[in-house]
Parts: C-alpha cells; structure tokens; sequence
C-alpha cells in the first residue's frame, strides 16, 4: 500500500463541503453585492449618474460575465491538474480582484492614466477611475466564477451516486443565497457606515488607525480577511483527499472561442445583465431595446466555430458526446428554461411595486418593498434547494424535478390570473414562495442528473455545465422580457387610448400605461407557467427515475 495513502488523514466528506461553502458564499455574494450603491460610487466619482449609469452597469455585469467565462474552462482545468490546486489559486486570484476594486482609485487609475496618456488619449481620470473598478470586478469573477464547479465535481470526488443529491443541494443553496443576500447585505452596510461615519472613524483614531471614513470600499477590503480564512479552512479541509488528473491536454482555441461567444451574447442583448434586478423608478415607454446585431453575429459565428473545434480535437473543453446521454441533455435543456423563468419573477416583482408609486418622494420606501417580496422568491428557493436533494435521494431525480416543476407552474399561473395593480403584497409574497420552491426543488436533481453522467475525467466541466446553462438561461430573459414587455404595453396601450378617447389628458394616459403594465406583468406570469411546462417534456423524456440510475443513453 502506498505510504501517502496510509499516512492521509480521513476525508470526512460533509465537513470538507462545509468548509469550502465559505468561499462559495464570499464570491456569489459580491456577484450583486454592488446593485445596491451603483448610483453612490458614480456620485463619489464625481459623474452624472443620468449619462453614466449604462457604463457603470459593467460593475456588475462584467463580474456576471467573467463569472460564466471562468466557469467554461475552469472546470476542464480543474480535471486536467487536481480540484485543490484550482480551487486555492483561484481564491488568490479573488482576493487580488478585490484589493485591485478597494483602491481602483489609487495604484490602478494612475497606471491605466499614464498608459492612456502615452497612446496619445486625453481622459478624464474619473471615467479612467470607473474602468479600473470595472476591471478589478473582473479579476475578482474569474476567481470567483470558477469555485462553484470546482466544489460541485469535489462533491462528484467525495460522495457516490446516490449519496450525491443532498451535498449538490447544499452547494446551490449557498450559491444562490450568496447572489441573492449581496445587494441587500452591500446596501445595508453601506447605510450603516454612512450613518456611524464619526464614530466608526473616532473608534479608529483611539486605536491608532489614521484610516479614512468606511465607505463601499470597505465591502471589498472585508473580503481579504474573508477569503484567506476561507483559504485556511479550504487547505486543511482538502488536506486529505486525494488529487485525482484527467489525461489530456487543455483546449485553448474551445476556452477562446467559447468565451468571445459569451461576450458577443451579451455585448448584442445590451450589456445589462444583472441578476438582482434593482428596483429603480419605472417609466412607460415606447420604445424598445436596440440590439447590437453585428455582435450577435459575432457570437453565433464564435460558438459554431466552438462546435467545430470541440468535434475535430482530440481534448476537448466540452465533449460533445456527453450529450448523448439523455439524463444530462434532459438537465441541461431544463436548466436553460430554469434561468429563464427565474428571471420572470425578478423582473416582474420590482416594476410592479414601482409602478403603483404615486410620489417620487416614496422611491425608497419603493425599493425596501420590492426587497422584501423579491425575498419571497429567492430565500424559500434557496432553502428548496436542500430539501430537493433529501427527496432526490428517496423518491428519484425525476419525480423531484415534476413535483418542483408542477409547483412553479401553479404559481406563475397564479400570477397570470391575480395580478392586477391593486393586489396584496401577502398574494405576491405567497406566490412568489411557491415559485421559489419550485424552482429550489430542481436545483439538486438536476445538478445530480448532469454530473453522475459524466466520468470522472469530465465531472468537472459537466459541473459547469449545470451553472452555464441558468445563467445563459438569465441572460437570454432579461433582453427578450424587455423587448417583449415594452412592445406588448405598448400595443396594448395605444389601443386603449384610442377606444377611450384619453389621448389628451396625460393623467389618463399614464393610468392607462400602468393599467397595461400591471396586465403584462400578469401574462408573463403564463409565459413562466407555460416554460416549466415545456421543461416537463425533458424532464419525463430524459431523467433517471432513481438516483443512481445509469445514464440513459440516446
């Protein structure tokens, strides 16, 4: 017997998964922890947030973007040179993103200056001040990005088949209570140190500290200490399990292409990807979202020619062959519309709450409100998450993901048959739970469903797969909700207008424009009920019935 293997302490499996949560948690945390104070870093740059509120939104969905990158070919990384030496370089690499965002307006702004200056440009130091923060968020999300799929094949490495399920919940409980809390813990924080300014600053000064007032800097400097604890706990936890190295060499031009794909997608849908979906006051327009077509092109020739490469090499960053296998095509095809109807309900929740405001002066009262019932959705779905892998393991993969997908519909078609403007915030709340506990539902049995079908040389890169999906899925929703939100109000309104005869009083026509807001939000209600519908065919056509079922091939 190997001497090593005898002198490796015990895998405790459970206590490694509590471990490196911690980190899990810190990274999906700052994924929306800056919606809440967007505004407030524009204000303290000194820019109009009227004209540069588009660009700054890059703060977020930057990091939201470089978090689905680093989720492509990390995993494959992750496979080809162990889970221990992936996982620990990238929370370095998230602790360097954060310091770069604490002082983007030191170091990083005078090096991005002078190279500015020396291509012959002229520009402002605060704009130059915004791209350093975008760009620390960025270094921040390719650490991040990659901790999630890493820690879903480490629980592929740690537990067997059927004992898979409840571990997978647990990591996308706290995956998706991360993004879920950042914008309330970013806003709560950042409120509390503005208004005990004096006293935090007088503590500091009696303790020697000549440190400046805490501010949302401070948000990014608390993450320091954060992760190397985590990176602490993360080697002693993993201290005794075994490195386990795929065969192969890594696929650079699939890693590429893949991601240009991933930017062109989102350059073309407009850039605003941001799941937290903040509340912000609501206005009826006319007009519809301008797509960049050119970029859209880009992406659709950048991911064939991923195809291709993925089909002609010998390694590739994502074996086309895994999708023969119905369970894992069944997971992702679910995920995809999981993603899509999850942001249904984080659209929907904030623009019906703004539009019922009558005063401008009630905006923040606006913002808790919606806070609240959005947490109606996003809490029990997180929560759902563990319970769907205890069910997992004792009734099946796929009678879970039908109980989870069967609730979702009767909620959103609640949604399409109650909301009017005048309804209760306890029936939105309640609606919105059920959602959410639809959807937490599918989280684990889909998550099992996708990593037991691949081997154990791919588990890694099937892990990503699970969280690309959701997110392409979230992404793909913003846009195409928008387009079609603003043209059916639209439609509907015009029409209304007319047969009433109101077009000259404007009190009428902004009462008609939320009348038809209020009516739209209640039918994308049905368009949500009738895509976990559709998710119902995968679901009976593709996954194992029971947990450790064999993947069934095509």
């Amino acid at each position: 017997m190997n001497v090593a293997a005898q002198t490796r302490p015990p895998v405790r499996p459970w206590l490694v998964l509590a471990l490196i949560c911690l980190p899990i948690f810190i990274g999906s945390l700052d994924l929306t922890i800056v919606s809440a104070f967007l505004p407030e870093i524009l204000i303290g740059l000194g820019l109009p947030p009227q004209t540069m509120l588009d660009d700054a939104a890059w703060v977020v969905s930057g990091y939201l973007l470089a978090y689905a990158i680093s989720m492509t070919f990390m995993g494959r990384v992750s496979d080809l040179i162990g889970r221990r030496a992936v996982y620990i370089g990238c929370l370095l690499v998230f602790v360097v993103g954060s310091v770069l965002v604490a002082t983007a307006h030191l170091g990083p702004t005078d090096v991005l200056y002078t190279l500015m200056r020396r291509m012959g440009q002229r520009p402002e130091r605060e704009v130059i001040t915004l791209i350093a923060i975008i760009l620390g968020r960025v270094v921040q999300a390719l650490g991040a990005g990659a901790l999630v799929p890493v820690s879903l094949a480490l629980v592929g490495d740690l537990f067997p088949k059927e004992r898979r399920a409840q571990p997978l919940g647990v990591v996308g409980a706290v995956d998706t209570l991360g993004w879920v809390l950042g914008h309330l813990y970013g806003g709560v924080l950042v409120n509390w140190f503005a208004r005990n300014e004096l006293s935090i600053v007088t503590l500091l000064r009696s303790l020697g500290l000549n440190w400046p007032p805490p501010d949302w800097r401070t948000l990014f400097w608390i993450n320091v200490p954060l992760a190397l604890i985590g990176l602490a706990f993360t080697l002693w936890a993993l201290r005794g399990v075994p490195t386990r190295r795929a065969t192969g060499r890594f696929d650079a031009p699939g890693a590429l292409l893949i991601g240009a794909a991933l930017v062109a997608l989102v350059i073309g849908l407009g850039g605003q990807i941001d799941p937290s979906v903040s509340s912000g006051s609501f206005a009826p327009t006319t007009g519809a979202p301008t797509y960049n077509a050119v970029a859209l092109l880009i992406g659709a020739a950048a991911f064939a020619g991923f195809l291709w490469v993925e089909s002609h090499t010998r390694d590739p960053l994502l074996n086309l062959k895994l999708f023969r296998s119905r369970s894992l095509s069944a997971g992702a095809i679910i995920n995809l519309l999981i993603g899509f109807c999850l942001m249904i309900g984080l659209v929907s929740v904030p623009i019906l709450i703004n539009i019922r405001i009558q005063d401008a002066s009630h905006l923040s009262e606006a913002a808790f409100q919606a806070g609240v019932l959005l947490s109606a959705l996003t809490v029990p779905m997180a929560l759902a998450a563990v319970p769907g892998g205890w069910l997992s393991d004792r009734i099946g993969i796929q009678r879970t993901t039908l109980y989870g997908l069967g609730l979702a519909i009767i909620g959103f078609g609640l949604v399409w048959q109650t909301w009017t403007l005048d309804i209760a915030d306890g029936v939105i709340a309640a609606e919105m739970a059920l959602i959410g506990v639809g959807i937490g539902l599918t989280f684990s049995p889909i998550s099992a469903s996708v990593i037991n079908a691949a081997s154990d040389d791919e588990r890694g890169v099937a892990s990503a797969l699970v969280i690309i999906l959701r997110l392409i899925g979230m992404t793909v929703a913003v846009a195409s909700l928008t387009a079609l939100a603003l043209q059916r109000v639209s439609a509907l309104a015009e029409a209304a207008i007319t047969l009433s005869n109101a077009a000259a009083d404007p009190n009428a026509v902004t009462l008609i424009y939320t009348q038809m807001t209020a009516r739209v939000l209640a039918e994308l209600g049905l368009l949500g009920a009738v895509l976990c519908g559709v998710a119902l065919i995968p679901a009976f056509w593709g996954l194992p019935s029971r947990i450790g079922e064999s993947a069934a091939k095509g």
